[in-house]
């Protein structure tokens, strides 16, 4: 069995791991060449907005970083503006209000959401200052979400279990959904990028819809694993608190007790039962995109057959294939 000590240590380091690699991410997406191509492509824009307002945030919560930055900070920051800021009763207050589960859900959604307005999401485009908000929105939305998602508390100092799974629930809708529509629509809806796409041989549709499957595949896999491991915080917490107190009545712990026995197999059916139902709306929501697609455009499967033939020694002349392309299958020589 590991010692206190030896667990204290791997726990820190644990936590500086997951500071490292926040940090390390923010500075990919923000400071090198994935910053320029982002404005190029909506694909590897929604990669760095998945890191900016989710795997970033997500990291930083595990890292719980506040203490040490507090002592790294200069004495004259950390005695006279640090105060100020965490004793102001009004900021506080409404901190606490903003980061309640409903708040928190509803920030998080509606701030994604907000900046993919075509006309909002083409302007941040075009003017820096307006996309340097548009990335301290989705961080910092992003930070409130996952640091109530993650709170080891269970209620009443954090929030009742039931209040994460919707706050898990609501996001994962809104990526999926949001997600399907860009994957599954046949318009280009921002007209900000495309000019590297000639370079690249990729059109703008293509583009478009590899973002949408970015959104909906990455963003609710992340939502997913962030539902995991708040899970597993919260059954962890309640197991040291209940072997705390057993501790002062002398008592067996509770590692192999029938208690903790019945809450593992009770977490581990609930984590089963998150993985099943994201699952199982990935892949409906799949084929619902692939019956869509099938439904909306069928001409080009006809238009791919006919280039098909036009290819073969014995195909039909150039003429002929113009005029077989607007004929049915059935109809062609």
């Amino acid at each position: 069995m590991n010692s206190p000590g030896r667990r204290g240590r791997q726990a820190a380091w644990t936590r500086d791991a997951f500071f490292t690699a926040a940090i390390l991410l923010l500075f990919l997406v923000l400071q090198s060449p994935i910053e320029g191509f982002s404005d190029q492509f909506l694909t590897i824009h929604q990669v760095e907005h998945m890191t900016l307002d989710m795997i970033a945030p997500l990291l930083l919560m595990l890292a719980a970083p506040q203490a040490p930055l507090l002592r790294g900070m200069p004495a004259w920051l950390r005695h006279k503006l640090v105060p100020g800021i965490v004793g102001n009763g009004a900021l506080h207050r409404s901190f606490a209000v903003v980061s309640q589960p409903i708040p928190a859900s509803f920030l998080f959604i509606g701030t994604s959401d907000f900046w993919m307005i075509p006309r909002v999401h083409d302007a941040s485009l075009r003017i820096p200052l307006i996309h340097d908000v548009w990335h301290v929105t989705l961080f910092a939305s992003g930070l409130i979400f996952f640091f109530r998602l993650l709170d080891p508390r269970p209620a009443p100092l954090g929030a009742p279990l039931l209040a994460r799974i919707l706050m898990c629930f609501s996001a994962e809708m809104n990526f999926i959904l949001f997600g399907f529509y860009l994957s599954a629509k046949s318009i280009v809806l921002y007209n900000a990028y495309g000019r590297m796409a000639p370079f690249w041989h990729i059109s703008a549709l293509s583009d478009e819809r590899f973002g949408g499957l970015t959104m909906w595949i990455d963003g609710s896999t992340m939502i997913t694993l962030g539902a995991l491991i708040a899970l597993h915080r919260l059954a962890s917490h309640e197991e040291r608190i209940a072997n705390r107190r057993i501790a002062l009545a002398s008592a067996p712990p509770l590692r192999d007790s029938q208690y903790s026995f019945g809450k593992r197999r009770e977490n581990r059916n609930l984590a089963f039962g998150l993985i099943g139902f994201v699952g199982f709306m990935l892949i409906g929501t799949v084929i619902a995109a692939v019956v869509y697609d099938h439904m909306t455009n069928p001409q080009v499967d006809t238009a791919a057959f006919i280039q098909v033939r036009a290819r073969t020694p014995n195909g039909p002349s150039a003429p002929t294939v113009s005029l077989a392309s607007k004929l049915p299958p059935s109809d062609k020589p």
